[in-house]
């Protein structure tokens, strides 16, 4: 007769438990870190004519994720390209010089919310290696 007796399965058991708990949290947690890099990032690409684009830039959760909001209705004409046009000076905000009287012409966009992701996408890999060892560790105990 073989007998065999493993020990410390109990706190293999704990940790298989525990881990995808702890994973999800710290994962949780990188992410939104990721989200307010970005946000900054953003932020400080936006177009200054008046600061409302930059300042319309929120984020915020939902459940468990994480979603990066442009709340100014001209912000995606800014990230994805317009045709150049006349606008009354009725719609700008703050002091601009008028090309014509009454009206300013528009000709450029700037994507903002693209390249402020590229930028700190490099960085998310990293954190989230860290996360993923943080919550082996957190694991363990």
């Amino acid at each position: 007769m073989i007998s065999i007796q493993i020990k410390g399965l109990n706190k293999t058991n704990g940790f298989l438990r525990r881990l995808p708990i702890r994973m999800r949290r710290e994962l949780n947690i990188t992410s939104g870190e990721f989200m307010k890099a970005v946000r900054k990032s953003a932020k400080l690409m936006a177009p200054r004519d008046t600061g409302e684009l930059a300042n319309s830039i929120v984020i915020r959760k939902d459940g468990r994720t994480w979603i990066l909001e442009v709340q100014s209705p001209y912000g995606i004409f800014q990230e994805e390209g317009f045709t150049p046009h006349w606008i009354h000076s009725d719609m700008i905000k703050g002091s601009r010089k008028l090309t014509r009287k009454g009206f300013y012409f528009v000709k450029r966009y700037k994507p903002f919310v693209t390249p402020a992701m590229e930028r700190n996408l490099s960085k998310l890999s990293q954190g989230l290696n860290r996360a993923v060892n943080k919550a082996v560790e957190r694991s363990k105990r």
